[in-house]
């Protein structure tokens, strides 16, 4: 009996006052939200300085290192006509693939894109299931995997902005190469091996 009367006080107690404060405190009006003096409803936005993006033909920009380990590198070269990317007309592809480098001098998609990580699933009684009991399912595959088909999800093209926050984000690498170069194949399943 006690304890539903100290149920009962502290639901009057949380009730009181959660009504009798100042339901205007801490409010911030949605104008005012942001890094920008426009509405976050508003699909146009004054943005104090719009992103230059390079327009450079490929193999004519000079990269930006990466901005943490193992990061997606950036598209030094424009991307105009590129999109959209389909998973069937890739024009990426075109110069990227491990067996065009060599003509086209762009650096090539990485091993981790020709691996699946995906367990094979069978059904068993009307439930789909992992036909493998494996930790860690890793599958090297002839072809790109078609997860990754979609290069813009991942990389973006870079360009030089400035903006009013601070960045107070400093990467560690641990391999000398990381700010150039990806080593993600070798540490795919890092932290999750036994």
């Amino acid at each position: 009996m006690r304890t539903n009367c100290m149920y009962v006080f502290a639901f009057f107690l949380l009730f009181t006052l959660g009504c009798h404060g100042n339901k205007n405190e801490g409010y911030i009006e949605e104008d005012k939200l942001g890094l920008i003096d426009a509405s976050v409803k508003s699909e146009e936005t004054n943005l104090k300085e719009k992103a230059d993006y390079a327009n450079l033909q490929p193999g004519k920009a000079e990269t930006i290192d990466r901005a943490f380990e193992n990061a997606p590198p950036l598209i030094p070269h424009t991307t105009i006509g590129f999109f959209p990317i389909k998973m069937k007309n890739n024009i990426c592809f075109s110069c990227h693939l491990p067996d065009k480098i060599e003509k086209s001098g762009a650096v090539a998609i990485p091993a981790t894109h020709f691996t699946s990580l995906r367990p094979e699933m069978v059904e068993v009684d009307g439930i789909l299931q992992f036909e493998e009991e494996e930790d860690v399912h890793i599958q090297e595959l002839d072809t790109t995997n078609f997860a990754y088909f979609n290069c813009s999800q991942c990389h973006v093209p870079q360009t030089d902005v400035t903006v009013d926050i601070e960045n107070l984000f400093t990467p560690e690498f641990r391999e000398e190469f990381g700010l150039e170069k990806s080593d993600l194949s070798e540490k795919l399943i890092e932290g999750v091996e036994k």
